[in-house]
């Protein structure tokens, strides 16, 4: 491997990763003027975000793991120049998509208030009601958000990442306006709150499935749902629902201990609710950021081993981690040293503030763990490795996080900054074993 190789490499993952990260990062900002608007209609709001925020996002990651398949099957499609095989694996990722979208989606809404009991929202009044409201909209508009989800991993198994930044400039930019005036009730509108805040995420949705669905399309695009000729739509579903069974599990498992994660948390109160989502909102900075990177590393190595490149696609992951690692290293030192004022501009309460100062040195410290593991298992992923990270998830998110937050919050009684060591442990389990994974290479002999 030569100077060059190395250079062309990460230029191509730079390609990728970039507009990615821009996306993900968008998405930060709307996540971000979610609870700057939120926390500043009232603490019971930004508080609810604690409960409905974890749950969309469980309900999003672990029934959207199909979206693991399409990445995996797909790029590999597009690095052997099979357009056939990848509309048929496109197609075969929708239509899970919208079936599983409606059961979730009406599920959830009828078991709303178990769900939120559950979670720890039950507490206060307050906190449940704002809950409930922003649930109410959110969940029965699963089959959007599914739909999305596995356009946009298509677009970006074909090289293509480019077009789902543009979508969400414009889907963001909605967003933000609904969120300012639904929130507040301008214009004459009623003030809504957190519903404001649920209807406003709920159009951005919309349209984004809208124009994701446009993008795929184009005739003649590496990946497009026009293609001359037939497809083998039931072949290309089985190939990725066999890919994603090993990501449902690993993601099940994952939420799972996550939720109870949320739970302790939660169970310290609504001062320590309310600053915690402030840290969640700094650090999602970070997650999303190596999630960009993430995106760039699975379809390259997807598409490398579509090529039949082995070496190519390791190369991959390990550039792909080590510069997702370098750039949050720098968001890490900035989030430590303004950690007061930047906690401000989402806390109105002095000891909300107080709290999360304390949590910020653990959490700071594992951003590199953290940007390291989230790479390289979405390497694994799109290499179609789902049970290596199966066995990682149990080992690191279920086993440690739950045993270690349990620990620091209930023995030491160290409080918030207990949960984030806990957090912290995760992150350091997952980062080194899915390093020793990667590097091993059983991966690379996965059959799609």
């Amino acid at each position: 491997m030569t100077r060059h190789d190395l250079r062309d490499d990460l230029r191509a993952t730079l390609t990728l990763a970039l507009p990615a990260v821009a996306q993900s990062l968008l998405q930060t900002l709307v996540f971000l003027a979610d609870r700057f608007f939120l926390g500043h209609h009232s603490a019971a709001a930004l508080a609810a975000m604690q409960v409905a925020g974890p749950l969309t996002w469980t309900l999003q990651s672990v029934f959207g793991a199909f979206g693991v398949g399409t990445l995996a099957v797909i790029g590999r499609a597009v690095g052997a120049g099979d357009r056939r095989l990848a509309a048929s694996a496109l197609y075969g990722s929708l239509i899970p998509a919208v079936g599983l979208g409606l059961v979730v989606g009406i599920g959830g809404f009828i078991g709303l208030d178990l769900l939120i009991d559950l979670l720890g929202g039950g507490g206060s009044a307050a906190v449940h009601g704002e809950s409930a409201r922003y649930l109410g909209v959110v969940l029965p508009a699963m089959p959007l958000l599914f739909v999305a989800m596995v356009c946009t991993q298509g677009l970006q198994a074909g090289g293509d990442t480019r077009t789902p930044l543009a979508i969400a400039l414009a889907t963001n930019a909605l967003n933000l306006a609904l969120n300012a005036v639904l929130i507040f009730g301008r214009f004459g509108l009623p003030r809504l709150g957190a519903r404001g805040a649920a209807i406003a995420n709920v159009s951005a949705l919309a349209l984004e499935a809208s124009l994701s669905l446009l993008a795929l399309s184009r005739p003649g695009a590496s990946v497009s749902l026009r293609f001359d000729g037939p497809l083998d739509v039931r072949d290309g579903m089985r190939r990725v629902l066999r890919v994603s069974r090993g990501a449902f599990g690993e993601r099940t498992l994952y939420h799972t201990g996550y939720l109870v994660y949320v739970r302790i948390t939660n169970g310290l109160g609504p001062v320590a609710m309310a600053a915690h989502q402030a840290l969640l909102s700094l650090e999602s900075v970070s997650f999303l950021s190596a999630d960009g990177f993430g995106v760039a590393a699975g379809a390259r190595v997807a598409q490398r081993l579509g090529a039949d490149d082995p070496r190519g696609a390791r190369r991959a992951g390990w550039i792909a981690a080590a510069s997702s690692a370098s750039l949050i290293a720098v968001v890490a030192v900035g989030l430590y040293l303004g950690a007061e004022p930047l906690l401000r501009v989402f806390l109105d309460d002095p000891a909300a503030v107080r709290e999360g100062v304390r949590a910020m040195l653990p959490g700071a410290a594992v951003q590199v763990p953290m940007a390291l593991s989230i790479v390289l298992l979405q390497s694994l992923r799109g290499a179609g490795s789902t049970r290596e990270a199966f066995a990682i998830a149990v080992l690191g998110s279920f086993v440690m996080r739950i045993s270690a937050t349990l620990f620091f919050v209930r023995v030491l009684h160290l409080g918030l900054a207990g949960v984030w060591l806990g957090s912290g442990a995760d992150w350091i389990v997952r980062a080194g074993l899915s390093a020793w994974r990667w590097q091993l290479g059983r991966w690379s002999r996965v059959k799609v």
